[in-house]
């Protein structure tokens, strides 16, 4: 019988929230890089001696990979910074595969040399994130330093294909690169290789580094141009045209929303220093990892203490938006702050039709429009696909 693997995960992720059990874990082996991509959130460069002193050896990754397991943790990803610099990365590596954990691996593809192939060969891992940061050496140069990476990254994600090991390409539109998007969907193309894009970029939140992102208004002209090119354009309008009413999470008119993802509660986030957070792009709450147990207990109990802004859970447009805690903190620097930027992202318009009784229009930069949130009576809302927020484009004639 075939399995539809997205519901599985997704069934499993359900029970895990539940039941409280930290199904997926991400372990942030070091903040060190190879590259120095001005948008970087940690932004520590190779030679970091700060860095380096401060990691946590392997035998320290290993055991919690072992009490992660015994909580429940299925899924892995080790992550970094450039977790290949690491020079115990194999042992690490292979003792996460030993333990029985699905474990992926995000890198940036320049230090996939023939060892480490014939490591994921001998050890396949459940998939490699490469992030193809552009198109040509001109790219590279301007955004991550280093114009010759880009030959060497390609290659890395063509190797990996051919030897059967699963890639996703990880592309992140900036100023820098947004020129080149269509050719790195048609490189993915060619390859038969799936592309996890983004346009609407966090600003730096574990780095005095400066917000190198798109505005709100071109984010969504690109990620628009993306689909378009990959459904074409009476494909996408068609499916934007198909949005129907579902139903709303209720949410306190006082306090707002509680978190809706699965940070802090199927899911954890361990940083390179050996604090547990809920989610790489939050700073806090940031828990000590001294016991695995308490920690998780802990990280639970702090992430159901975080609510968004009323104003957000009222906003008509909100099933559109994929605004997280993480996002409206690090816009506003507050949890219960209104993430202005994202409020700029254009949105889909909708029909009439579809339009639901007394909801007003409230997602928009003029913070006059937050002042008094609508409660959205129980078991009525929008179920949209956050894909679909861009037929506001479609409709600007870009």
């Amino acid at each position: 019988m075939e399995v539809n693997y997205d519901l599985f995960v997704n069934t499993l992720f359900m029970k895990a929230q539940a039941k409280g059990i930290p199904l997926s874990g991400s372990f942030e082996l070091t903040a060190r890089c190879n590259f120095d991509c001005r948008m970087c959130y940690i932004h520590r460069r190779s030679r970091d001696r700060e860095a380096l002193m401060g990691e946590k050896n392997a035998d320290w990754w290993v055991t919690l990979a072992k009490q992660a397991k015994e909580h429940g943790t299925l899924l892995l990803l080790l992550t970094g910074g450039e977790p290949l610099l690491r020079r115990d990365f194999d042992e690490i590596y292979t003792a996460c595969k030993s333990l029985g954990l699905l474990t992926s691996v995000n890198t940036n593809g320049v230090l996939l040399d023939e060892d480490k192939l014939r490591l994921l060969r001998e050890y396949p891992p459940q998939r490699v994130n490469i992030s193809l940061y552009g198109a040509s050496p001109e790219t590279y140069g301007r955004l991550c330093g280093d114009p010759d990476a880009y030959s060497t990254v390609t290659e890395s994600i063509i190797r990996l294909h051919e030897a059967g090991i699963g890639v996703r390409i990880n592309y992140s539109a900036t100023p820098d690169n947004v020129g080149d998007a269509a050719a790195i969907q048609a490189f993915a193309d060619r390859y038969g290789l799936p592309v996890q894009a983004t346009f609407h970029m966090f600003p730096p939140v574990r780095s005095c580094g400066e917000a190198v992102r798109l505005s709100p208004e071109d984010a969504a002209k690109a990620q628009y141009e993306w689909h378009k090119r990959r459904l074409g354009e009476s494909e996408l309008k068609a499916r934007a045209e198909g949005l129907k009413p579902g139903s709303v999470r209720e949410f306190d008119p006082e306090c707002g929303e509680r978190l809706s993802c699965r940070a802090g509660s199927a899911s954890f986030w361990v940083t390179w220093d050996g604090k547990m957070s809920p989610c790489g792009m939050m700073t806090e709450p940031s828990v000590p990892l001294d016991d695995f147990g308490e920690a998780w207990r802990e990280i639970m109990r702090c992430s159901r203490e975080i609510f968004l802004p009323p104003q957000c859970s009222g906003c008509d447009k909100r099933m559109l938006c994929d605004v997280c805690a993480a996002v409206t903190k690090a816009e506003s620097g507050e949890f219960n702050g209104l993430p202005d930027y994202a409020c700029r992202i254009p949105r889909p318009a909708l029909t009439p039709a579809a339009r639901p009784p007394n909801i007003g229009d409230c997602c928009s930069a003029d913070k006059s429009k937050h002042n008094s949130p609508r409660v959205i009576p129980k078991g009525l809302i929008y179920n949209f696909s956050i894909s679909w927020r861009i037929r506001k484009c479609s409709e600007r004639n870009f």
